[in-house]
């Protein structure tokens, strides 16, 4: 009997050793696969989403725009959540507010409809209109980013402040901290998008 026991505990060690062995290479194999993920950018593709492709390269063409910043700005205003709204009721994938968006409406000489503001084609379409308004009226690029998020008139009036700019265009200093965060999000954005989706738009 006591053998016996010898035998069955020598057994039971082996298993335990290869269980033990086995989950050693699973998790093994498991921080490679992760790593390899890493590496290729898939899990940033998980944050970094890219939707409506189509939407963003028609409209970002038509109104002369990189795509690349529009989707960055998308994933910075949204999430990509195309019936997303704010607390202060901006709505949809470029997070437009009901008022700037019955405006563009009109200057399209078109009707408007609030609910459209959660359909990608609509939102996407109004949302690249306003920022090719912005385009014409600002530079660089961070003037403008600053201007979609801040409002133009509130950039207008840091451009003519000497404390803000010193020529006029340039912004040397951001007065919203929010403002300030929501373009260096979107120029961190910009890069990623450009670094994960080199050719998704030709």
């Amino acid at each position: 009997m006591p053998e016996e026991k010898r035998r069955a505990s020598a057994r039971g060690k082996k298993r335990g050793k290869r269980l033990a062995a086995a989950l050693v290479a699973l998790f093994v194999l498991a921080l490679i696969a992760l790593v390899f993920l890493v590496l290729s950018g898939e899990v940033d593709k998980l944050t970094y989403k890219l939707t409506n492709v189509a939407a963003i390269a028609r409209y970002s063409e038509e109104y002369g725009l990189d795509p690349y910043l529009v989707a960055a700005i998308i994933h910075v205003e949204s999430g990509s959540r195309e019936t997303a709204v704010s607390p202060k009721g901006a709505l949809g994938l470029m997070q437009l507010m009901p008022s700037t968006a019955e405006w563009i409406a009109g200057k399209l000489g078109e009707p408007f409809d609030p609910d459209a503001l959660t359909e990608p084609y609509t939102n996407i379409r109004y949302g690249c209109w306003y920022l090719n308004f912005l385009f014409e009226r600002f530079t660089p690029v961070d003037t403008v980013l600053a201007a979609y998020n801040a409002g133009h008139n509130a950039v207008r009036g840091w451009l003519n402040d000497p404390a803000y700019s010193e020529d006029g265009v340039t912004l040397k200093r951001i007065p919203y901290p929010e403002t300030e965060q929501y373009v260096e999000k979107v120029d961190r954005a910009y890069a990623k998008y450009k670094k994960l989706y080199p050719k998704a738009f030709g």
